[in-house]
């Protein structure tokens, strides 16, 4: 049970991270502004058997799938992974093959080596990119990391020596890209890191490792210290470079310097705390054809899951809702606006490393996130929300916004359709798998969203109060935008993203029940003075509050089960899919209660009689009616219903409708005139 929850605590950890707008802190892929290829279109199936010992043994227990996945989580990368008693099946994009196998047959444990510059290395074959270069005795072959992998698999070499490949950190071609060497070590270890062995931060970009008192690994430190001999540290075929040793029992890795130090120190310190695998050997590589069904899930579930958001938010415009048309025209054009997003991102990125979202997070480290939330805020936060509201400028010139709450309605809708395009680059990369949809759909969707809000109110209240300025707002959301991506990207600090996410909800709410103050603003309304309306409160706060944490409960409990489900999914029970579908009927009924039971004000003052948007003035309004806990108006067109609300809002709105209507409408002195176009608004 305990290592159910460690996984599916790092699965959700991967799924946090991928949440964001930018990559994971330490990862080595960075996507482009789109993905390369969606998921499933050039897949390959590898296979890997146990090497000669027996399932179970020495610990590694028998959930080989469990602890594949682990260490490709921990390696950034996502792929379909099955188990068929000694061999596992993973299922993965063929450009991240040769990764896989460093990660899958890799068992976990580090060895110390001693290098040996002395011996020539004869290709096999022509060296083809690599060059050769020398220092004194030593030579070695330098080149892109494929090119040195391939080179260490195919030479030849005697028994007594290992051909590694090792990262030179500060290194780069002319492209940016990491340089890589091969390394001639000798092949006895003289000792190995596995039993006892504690991971962590040393001093700036570097690794410390340990040995706790009596295990091996602290031998295995002090011996090779003792020998005054140099050494490497290898994980597999990588060489993590020459260590340094400190106290007894601990040696240190450094890896090079500045903020893309200490990104690779995360990476290879998450690699480095993943569970040991028993020994694999890949036994069959099998092209695939293309999984046509995933591609498209991929295209088609980011647009289905902004699609139920912008549900969610026509709820709250249901007094004069927008033509669909145009709201479909600021979905596409908000979807467009990740182009000139990201394409303002890169120019960031490339301009300067200060610049870079991936780098300045310093590997997630709790001292870069000042530093991170800046970065965030004025590369990501200002080019992302400047995109979407230049995808709403359309709208916002059209004779159709009219409201205040329109704001916040296309705001919303330019974020949804960016969200969407978002999410297919993301899914792609993250092969659709169940987290990370659940993530995104209950994180960075509504995140997008509430952004988008908070710009969109501005445009809206730009209506009646020409002095909005709509840039501060701007500037807001981009803070917040970026105060988000800096918490998922420093470690430890997701929970407070999600906090983060309920607050901007609670100001979503906010904002909606002061835009919705106001109805389509006519001359007469502007007129009104904003201390003279009577502003009384109805709804039910109680059932409201119910429902907005079931919300965010059930939202949490489907991100449980999802990753339980990337974990078993070759054995989901019915129970399973009873209790992950009833929870799924939950969360729509709680997101219905929301809408229904939100807080909102009954606005009356000289123009007439305002509640959710629907604005009546007194000329159509010939009487009203008290319930128990609400007050019907009998208007030109049709009712509207003002509530539910306690009894004190109940007799507070019949008195402020009696000082205009008398009781009921019976000693109303006002004439009442017809309108053949009056329009039919039922609320409530």
């Amino acid at each position: 049970m305990t290592a159910i929850l460690r996984l599916l605590f790092f699965v959700g950890t991967l799924a946090l991270a991928l949440a964001g707008c930018a990559s994971p802190p330490g990862s080595e892929y960075v996507p482009g502004i789109f993905a390369s290829a969606l998921a499933g279109s050039d897949d390959v199936e590898l296979t890997y058997e146990l090497d000669g010992m027996p399932l179970g043994s020495a610990g590694f227990g028998e959930d080989l799938r469990a602890l594949a996945l682990r260490r490709l989580s921990a390696g950034r990368i996502s792929a379909d992974v099955t188990q068929d008693e000694r061999r596992v099946r993973i299922v993965v994009d063929e450009a991240y093959a040769p990764r896989v196998d460093e990660l899958v047959t890799w068992t976990g444990t580090l060895l110390l080596l001693e290098p040996d510059p002395d011996v020539l290395l004869t290709p096999g074959d022509s060296s083809g990119p690599l060059v050769l270069r020398r220092d004194g005795a030593d030579h070695w072959y330098e080149g892109s990391r494929a090119d040195v992998l391939h080179a260490i698999e195919n030479w030849p070499v005697d028994r007594d020596h290992r051909l590694l490949a090792e990262p030179m950190w500060g290194s780069t071609d002319d492209r940016g890209a990491q340089r890589w060497r091969t390394r001639v070590v000798k092949a006895e270890p003289t000792g190995e890191l596995g039993d006892g062995a504690l991971v962590g931060w040393g001093d700036g970009p570097s690794l410390r490792i340990r040995g706790t008192s009596g295990s091996p690994s602290e031998s295995a430190v002090q011996n090779a210290k003792d020998r005054a001999a140099k050494h490497v540290v290898a994980r597999g075929r990588i060489s993590l470079g020459a260590p340094t040793f400190g106290e007894a029992g601990a040696l240190h890795l450094s890896f090079g310097t500045g903020a893309e130090a200490y990104a690779r120190a995360q990476q290879e310190r998450q690699l480095l705390t993943t569970p040991r695998l028993p020994p694999l050997r890949r036994v069959g590589a099998v092209g695939l054809p293309p999984n046509r069904g995933l591609a498209l899930a991929c295209l088609v579930v980011p647009v289905l899951l902004s699609l139920g958001w912008l549900v969610f938010v026509r709820r709250f415009d249901r007094a004069h809702p927008e033509p669909m048309w145009l709201v479909g025209v600021t979905f596409l054009f908000g979807a467009a606006a990740v182009v000139p997003a990201g394409l303002a991102e890169a120019g960031f990125a490339r301009a300067s490393p200060w610049l870079d979202p991936n780098l300045v997070t310093f590997g997630g480290r709790t001292f870069a996130f000042p530093l991170a939330f800046v970065v965030f805020t004025v590369v990501v936060g200002l080019s992302e929300e400047g995109s979407k509201r230049l995808a709403a400028q359309l709208a916002v010139r059209r004779r159709e916004f009219d409201e205040p709450v329109d704001g916040i309605v296309y705001g919303i809708v330019a974020s949804l359709g960016f969200a969407a395009a978002e999410n297919i680059r993301y899914f792609a990369i993250g092969r659709l798998t169940a987290p990370l949809v659940i993530a995104r759909c209950f994180m960075s969707v509504p995140a997008h969203m509430f952004f988008g809000a908070l710009w969109g109110y501005a445009l809206g209240a730009k209506l009646v109060d020409g002095k909005t300025r709509t840039w501060a707002w701007l500037l807001l959301a981009a803070a917040c935008h970026g105060l988000f991506d800096a918490l998922l990207s420093t470690e430890g600090a997701g929970m407070l993203a999600v906090m983060l996410n309920v607050g901007l909800a609670s100001a979503f709410v906010v904002l909606v029940r002061r835009a919705l103050r106001h109805g389509v603003v006519t001359k007469e309304m502007l007129a009104i003075r904003a201390e003279d309306r009577a502003l009384i409160r109805v709804g039910r706060p109680a059932l409201f509050w119910v429902s907005a944490v079931l919300l965010h409960v059930l939202a949490v409990g489907i991100f449980v089960l999802g990753a339980y489900w990337q974990l078993s999914r070759h054995r989901p029970s019915m129970t399973f899919v009873a209790g992950s579908s009833a929870m799924l009927a939950l969360l729509a009924v709680a997101a219905l209660g929301v809408t229904q039971t939100v807080p909102l004000d009954v606005a009356i003052d000289d123009y007439g009689v305002t509640f959710a948007g629907a604005a009546r003035p007194w000329r159509r309004i010939r009487g009203f009616s008290v319930r128990v806990d609400r007050v019907e108006l009998d208007c030109e067109g049709g009712p509207i219903v003002l509530g539910p609300a306690p009894p004190p809002a109940i007799e507070a709105i019949a008195a402020e409708l009696a000082k205009r209507l008398g009781s009921g409408g019976s000693d109303r002195l006002l004439t009442l005139e017809s309108s053949q176009d009056a329009r039919v608004d039922a609320v409530g």
